[in-house]
């Protein structure tokens, strides 16, 4: 055989070869772990007394949202997968589909539905203000919140965030990472009030009552909560708004907020 067939067949072969690594490597790359393939990747922010928390000793994560996470997990057939993320980061990894819900206790706002697709409402909760006892007869009324000319914290990104922003305009606003560091900032009395969801403010006000924080009882607000899904994904959003009504008429809805929220219903 000449030299020259012997060194066209090497090289095809070898092209051949690289053909189907690069064939490969581009197969592995484009299948990623979703819903759709056995995997249900739910982005939380843990830091919700009773909505979605971990646990400081064992990294449990527990609460309504993640037990209602599990049955979305199951009525898919998929595992479920819990990807924790920063507030702030849940709708860009969502965007970037490195999650494929977020279930971490989002109102659904305006600006939100611009870039995410919201499931039906699971609760309808309201912004509220934790003080202490001080700041509980200094702040009879929402007027005088609104007319706050004193330091109020909120977790940054949230709807308590542009709360204040909007509607304090008086007030110097105080961000926060989490709900635990603008706890102890009104324990330490840098803030005079933490502008949160109401249950969330329910629950630390409820395990600091011996150090007199106070939950303001007036509404300042009126929200709905819902799980996020992108825009695009149209299937797994049908699924869970089906889910969804499903547990709401078979009572487990009922029950799983009952559990998780006892004073809010």
């Amino acid at each position: 055989m000449p030299d020259k067939t012997i060194a066209a067949k090497i090289i095809f072969l070898l092209s051949s070869c690289l053909l189907l690594s690069l064939t490969g490597c581009s197969l592995h790359k484009s299948v990623q772990p979703s819903w759709e393939n056995g995997v249900l990747r739910v982005g939380v922010t843990p830091n919700y007394p009773c909505l979605i928390h971990k646990a400081a000793g064992t990294g449990v994560i527990s609460g309504f949202e993640a037990e209602a996470a599990a049955l979305l997990a199951k009525r898919l057939h998929s595992r479920l997968q819990f990807v924790e993320l920063e507030w702030g980061e849940q709708i860009p990894a969502l965007e970037r589909k490195e999650i494929d819900i977020v279930m971490s206790a989002m109102s659904i706002t305006e600006m939100r539905k611009i870039r995410v697709a919201f499931s039906e409402p699971y609760l309808t909760i309201s912004q509220m203000a934790l003080t202490t006892k001080e700041g509980e007869e200094k702040f009879p009324s929402v007027q005088a919140i609104l007319a706050s000319r004193t330091a109020i914290g909120v977790e940054k990104g949230t709807t308590g965030d542009v709360f204040v922003q909007r509607y304090c305009p008086t007030a110097e606003p105080f961000f926060f990472s989490s709900p635990d560091a603008a706890v102890q900032a009104l324990r330490d009395k840098r803030i005079e009030l933490y502008i949160d969801d109401g249950p969330i403010l329910g629950a630390y006000a409820a395990a600091n009552e011996d150090e007199g924080l106070v939950l303001l009882k007036t509404p300042l607000t009126k929200e709905e909560l819902a799980w996020a899904v992108r825009r695009d994904d149209q299937s797994l959003l049908k699924k869970v708004n089906f889910a969804l009504e499903t547990w709401k008429e078979d009572g487990t809805l009922e029950k799983l907020l009952k559990k998780w929220l006892p004073a809010e219903n």
